[in-house]
């Protein structure tokens, strides 16, 4: 599997929170030959089953999330232009004059917009330094009348997201919606090392959908699976650009990260503080294998994670592998080619080495 033909192929699937379908049935079509068992639930979390040996394996979960930040079409003037609102965090300093792609209701199609952004010949001096709120941002689709955009398809509810754009640059890839199509690859990866590794343990592949909007939506599929163990894959931002270097120890091309706490800052929403035991297990796979790995704790990033060990009856054991990215939610994202590498290959060799012997227990 070509990482970059891969990456690039699942960065031009559009997929924003709540309109995950397309990736759905992309992840259906790659997964239904190699698992055991292929569950798509209510929500659209997708579950791969790669069963383990013996009548009652262990079982370990890895999940990473197909959705991806957008904005919604909430209001279509007059005049043709578009008003939005985020759906996820959508940073509005990155949107004036951004190419969009504006989905029809009914998802079959897309037209390409942009975001006006006020003539710099007539920007008055107190606006050349401010960034618009997103009340105060339209887009631009050529038309000249709200029928002429209804016409297209487009309406109140149509989905809003980056325009395709991945690229090689030195060492890294940049796109949008590297996180976490990056964390998809790894699951990929570890599906078809499954399909001729042995495992132990039964091993689930979970896809989950609205990550980036509530953050909450796999918890229906952990409270079903009730996995022994379970490793969230996301990405954490990397610190080692001039304006955040220092801020935390999170740079490209150092490996994978191994977190140890992330909370969203504020609030009730919390985070994860892993399990230590899973924690080490990991750490020593990767000492043993010389393994580059990094060690991570930010405030400011919440993930599936924080919700999912809360689920089934007595919580599940959870850890989480980040790979670091620069410049994230932005139209150009950009991580190391190495590092997405280190991740699906701790995340194989975990999921062939976990079992029975494995003690995620408490208190001793």
């Amino acid at each position: 599997m070509d990482i970059y033909e891969e990456i690039k192929k699942l960065t031009e699937i559009s997929a924003m929170s709540g309109r995950e379908d397309r990736m759905i049935s992309y992840i259906i079509s790659r997964l239904k030959e190699s698992a055991d068992d292929l569950h798509v639930d209510k929500m659209g979390n997708v579950t791969a089953t790669y069963l383990g040996r013996g009548e009652n394996p262990p079982s370990i979960a890895y999940f990473a999330h197909m959705d991806e930040v957008g904005l919604i079409v909430k209001k279509i003037e007059d005049t043709g232009f578009l008003r939005l609102e985020r759906v996820g965090g959508i940073p509005e300093k990155v949107l004036p004059s951004e190419f969009l792609d504006v989905h029809t209701l009914d998802g079959t199609t897309s037209v390409r917009g942009v975001v006006g952004n006020t003539s710099h010949h007539l920007t008055s001096a107190e606006k050349k330094f401010s960034v618009p709120a997103i009340n105060e941002i339209y887009v631009d689709i050529g038309c000249r009348s709200k029928e002429e955009v209804l016409s297209l398809g487009v309406d109140i509810g149509s989905s809003v997201t980056y325009v395709p754009n991945f690229m090689k640059m030195g060492n890294c890839i940049v796109s949008k919606s590297l996180d976490d199509r990056m964390g998809i690859y790894t699951l990929l990866a570890l599906a078809e090392h499954l399909e001729t590794a042995e495992h132990e343990a039964t091993v689930y592949l979970i896809f989950t959908v609205q990550e980036e909007f509530n953050v909450r939506s796999s918890t229906p599929t952990f409270k079903r699976l009730e996995p022994d163990a379970a490793i969230c894959v996301d990405i954490s931002p990397a610190c080692d650009t001039p304006e955040l270097e220092g801020k935390y120890d999170m740079a490209l091309g150092k490996g994978v990260a191994i977190m140890y706490m992330n909370f969203h800052g504020r609030g009730t929403l919390g985070g994860l503080l892993p399990n230590p035991k899973l924690n080490q297990f990991l750490e020593e796979i990767a000492k043993d294998e010389l393994m580059n790995c990094q060690k991570e704790v930010v405030i400011g990033v919440i993930t599936d994670d924080a919700f999912t060990q809360l689920a089934g009856t007595e919580g599940i054991p959870m850890a989480h592998l980040s790979i670091p990215l620069r410049y994230t939610h932005s139209p150009a994202e950009a991580a190391c080619v190495k590092d997405i590498e280190d991740c699906a290959e701790l995340m194989c060799l975990s999921a062939c080495k976990f079992g029975r012997h494995v003690d995620l227990s408490r208190g001793c």
